[in-house]
């Protein structure tokens, strides 16, 4: 028996009539499953092989009765599918607005996701000063509907993607370059909070070193704070 999750596909095969067949038919399937998944759509840019425990392992080194886990790190496809659903939404004059939807990885700028580990905190956020009133619709434009670029492209993204990644949209503030987590913030009872649980034991210094050169609240102040897209694997 197979099944299939957001993440992984994992493999169960019934015991057949005699161990060796019982063998060939884990591999067959994980195999013929496995190549399924590599060719529909989203097709995953890469996977991790994980036979009887151990990764990268060939699936004919599977023990007749063992297990084939095959992880598919789907996340790039979404990330990549926010950030050009963000750029075709957001209004255009000078450029600068839709040319600044910024990644970030535990509270850090980041240029792709090569950087994340299960559990990272994932957001996008446009950092321009006017980022807000554009989201909220206090800008004036020249043309009318470009409000709310980052609502509606979380719903854009929750439509196709909604099986993969949970879709959050929020306001975040940015100090010093660096994104704060507000929702952490507030449930651990510190200041500052970047990034997620996997950032925690490095992300002291860097809180304690911008709440000293800005203030506590600083990441709480009205043009420190812009919309944001918070993306977490299912």
């Amino acid at each position: 028996m197979a099944r299939l999750q957001p993440g992984s596909l994992t493999f169960a095969i019934a015991a057949q009539q005699t161990v060796a067949a019982t063998q060939k038919m884990v591999v067959a399937v994980a195999k013929r499953e496995h190549a399924v998944v590599m060719t529909t759509a989203p097709q995953p840019s890469s996977y991790i092989r994980i036979v009887d425990g151990q990764q990268g392992a060939r699936e004919e080194a599977v023990k007749p009765f063992g297990v084939i886990v095959y992880q598919y790190p789907r996340l790039e496809e979404v990330i990549r599918f926010a950030m050009q659903t963000l750029f075709d939404l957001s209004p255009v004059l000078s450029g600068e607005y839709r040319n600044s939807h910024t990644l970030f990885i535990n509270g850090a700028q980041a240029a792709d996701i090569s950087g994340y580990r299960p559990g990272a905190d994932v957001a996008i956020t446009n950092y321009e000063p006017y980022s807000r009133k554009i989201e909220v619709g206090s800008m004036k434009m020249r043309v009318p509907g470009t409000d709310e670029v980052y609502q509606r492209a979380r719903r854009v993204v929750m439509a196709r993607f909604g099986n993969l990644a949970k879709i959050q949209f929020t306001y975040r503030g940015i100090v010093g370059g660096a994104q704060v987590n507000q929702a952490l913030a507030a449930s651990s009872g510190q200041p500052w909070w970047l990034g997620g649980a996997a950032a925690r034991p490095a992300s002291g210094l860097l809180e304690s070193a911008i709440a000293k050169a800005h203030g506590k609240t600083a990441h709480n102040k009205p043009g420190a704070r812009f919309p944001a897209l918070i993306i977490t694997e299912r």
